[in-house]
């Protein structure tokens, strides 16, 4: 598998939550991460904050996730 850019993944990962992991490499994982945020941030909107406060901690996690996806695919 090519070398991923770290940059330009936290960066897509930063703004669509998860989608860092997809363009690492797992697709699967990926857009998994970005359905769970999806529902995180509308159940935070409509049904209580708490679900807002539990997003941006999932969304550090996908972060965190993304930068070990790009480190695992490109053998660091």
């Amino acid at each position: 598998m090519a070398e991923k850019n770290m940059v330009v993944a936290l960066v897509i990962s930063f703004i669509f939550t998860g989608l860092g992991i997809a363009y690492a490499g797992d697709f699967q994982k990926g857009i998994i991460f970005f359905a769970i945020a999806i529902v995180l941030n509308v159940l935070g909107f409509w049904v209580s904050p708490i679900f807002s406060i539990i997003s941006i901690a999932f969304w550090a996690y996908a972060l965190y996730a993304t930068y070990q996806e790009v480190n695992a695919v490109n053998g660091v």
